[in-house]
């Protein structure tokens, strides 16, 4: 703790990756929605977030130089680094958390695609984190989900009550997910989330329910959800 004030916590921004299933002629990241960049409007509300202090972007090689002119256009003044990624997300999210400084205590890391989060709902996944080393924003399925067999038969029904699927910000003590990357020594590009990598030295991660508008833009229908959902915020 800094004089009672909360742990220094960075949000570590993952920029770098292509979109291909997005379609677009541009990155993602780059894609305006009502007049401004999506990676722009993700950093806007770390930007505004009380518990946040300082701002990691993770871009794509060849991607920091728009940086520049994005900081000074926005007035981002908590944006501390630009990192260039790695071949895959955790190599990515790896090299972000390694790039804050000493007096990072906490760092949450999140999709620049999940451009729709809101300040509010960031301090209440970070605010869970202090609690306990680890949470991470997900939201409760409403489906009913089956197993099934090799054959494509339904092999048995899961309880949905302890089924969610995992969103971002993740956030963890440094110190934890420092701890995890020793443990696993080398990363594997099958790691879709920080969580999967934390799970493996911390069992007590939180999720937090940031409902269905915390969703990634991921296809190209998803940029006109993501237009209503801001919208109706």
């Amino acid at each position: 703790m800094r004089n009672g004030l909360h742990p220094y916590t960075t949000a570590v921004i993952l920029a770098a990756g292509s979109g291909k299933r997005a379609e677009g002629a541009i990155p993602k990241q780059f894609v305006i929605i009502d007049g401004i960049p999506v990676v722009i409007r993700t950093l806007m509300a770390f930007e505004e977030c009380e518990l946040i202090d300082e701002i990691i972007v993770v871009c794509a090689e060849g991607d920091d130089g728009f940086y520049g002119e994005y900081i000074e256009k926005y007035s981002l003044k908590k944006v501390s680094g630009i990192v260039c990624g790695g071949d895959c997300r955790a190599e990515s999210a790896k090299r972000g958390v390694m790039h804050t400084g000493n007096r990072t205590e906490f760092v949450a890391i999140h999709d620049a695609a999940r451009c729709a989060i809101d300040p509010r709902q960031i301090s209440a996944v970070v605010s869970a984190a202090y609690d306990c080393k680890a949470a991470i924003a997900a939201v409760k399925i409403t489906d009913t989900v089956k197993t099934a067999d090799d054959e494509g038969f339904i092999s048995g029904t899961v309880d949905r009550a302890t089924v969610w699927r995992a969103q971002t910000p993740q956030v963890f003590s440094k110190e934890l997910y420092i701890k995890a990357l020793e443990k696993r020594k080398l990363i594997d590009s099958s790691l879709t989330d920080d969580a999967s990598l934390v799970e493996a030295v911390w069992k007590k991660i939180r999720l937090v329910d940031c409902g269905e508008s915390n969703m990634k833009i991921t296809y190209p229908r998803d940029f006109e959800k993501v237009r209503l959902i801001l919208g109706a915020k």
